[in-house]
């Protein structure tokens, strides 16, 4: 199951039912509600219900029947199959496709592939990583990040001058 992808973490039961409090890892966590089935450990489980509660996801399982069975996976992570994804609108993409991204400037020098992507407020940052030279950091703004084609695996970019 190497297509997985993580959607949430497990932070422990919530009450006696087998109810699990999850803090969602998605910008989506309206998902949650409407899931058939999703996978722990890579086991299948499927959906009962789900229901936003303060700033948790309160899911229920049909496989998971008490608190006993529901603290035994604490601390684990929820998954789904990438068919599973929520489809994003027209020029957005999943972080984790971005990674490995081939990055070239305007006049096709290479610059090395996307390492990372950072969060830090405003707008993502893309590290940049090429041997033997220090990471760059794009922020990914129009006047920076010019295309991405995820089909060639490329991005093409236009860093400010300073760099």
């Amino acid at each position: 199951m190497d297509n997985l992808i993580t959607i949430g973490t497990i932070v422990a039961p919530h009450g006696v039912r087998g109810e699990l409090r999850i803090i969602p890892q998605t910008d989506y966590p309206d998902r949650f509600m409407h899931m058939d089935a999703c996978y722990i450990d890579g086991k299948e489980y499927h959906v009962k219900s789900g229901r936003a509660h303060k700033q948790f996801i309160l899911l229920t399982l049909q496989e998971v029947i008490d608190r006993d069975a529901a603290e035994g996976l604490a601390k684990k992570e929820i998954q789904v199959t990438r068919d599973n994804l929520v489809d994003l609108p027209e020029g957005h993409y999943y972080i984790f496709d971005m990674i490995g991204l081939a990055v070239e400037d305007t006049k096709g020098n290479d610059l090395g592939k996307v390492k990372e992507v950072l969060q830090p407020g405003a707008n993502d940052v893309y590290v940049v990583a090429k041997d033997g030279q220090p990471d760059l950091l794009l922020a990914a703004i129009k006047s920076v990040i010019i295309s991405i084609d995820m089909e060639k695996g490329k991005m093409v970019v236009d860093p400010p001058e300073w760099i």
